[in-house]
């Protein structure tokens, strides 16, 4: 059975629809303390220990996705000299 639902809606009708919360004045609040302190040269404030974090998650997905890709192509070719 194959069941498809197409929906006409906002991302905001849709978010009110599903009980999420409206999170855009506290990131509107975090974006614009963010722009102020780069503005300012606030002391302490370094963009690369901001990056960080997101850094390095997206270098071990990748790492992750290559090791994946590397045992499905080995694994491909071991299955065909096989037969």
């Amino acid at each position: 059975m194959k069941v498809t639902v197409e929906l006409d809606a906002t991302p905001e009708e849709l978010r009110a629809f599903l009980g999420l919360p409206d999170v855009a004045p506290l990131q509107k609040e975090m974006m614009d303390d963010l722009a102020r302190r780069i503005r300012e040269g606030q002391q302490g404030y370094e963009s690369l220990a901001l990056m960080q974090p997101m850094l390095q998650s997206g270098i071990a997905n990748m790492d992750a996705m290559q090791k994946l890709f590397w045992q499905a192509f080995t694994q491909s070719g071991s299955d065909s000299e096989k037969k």
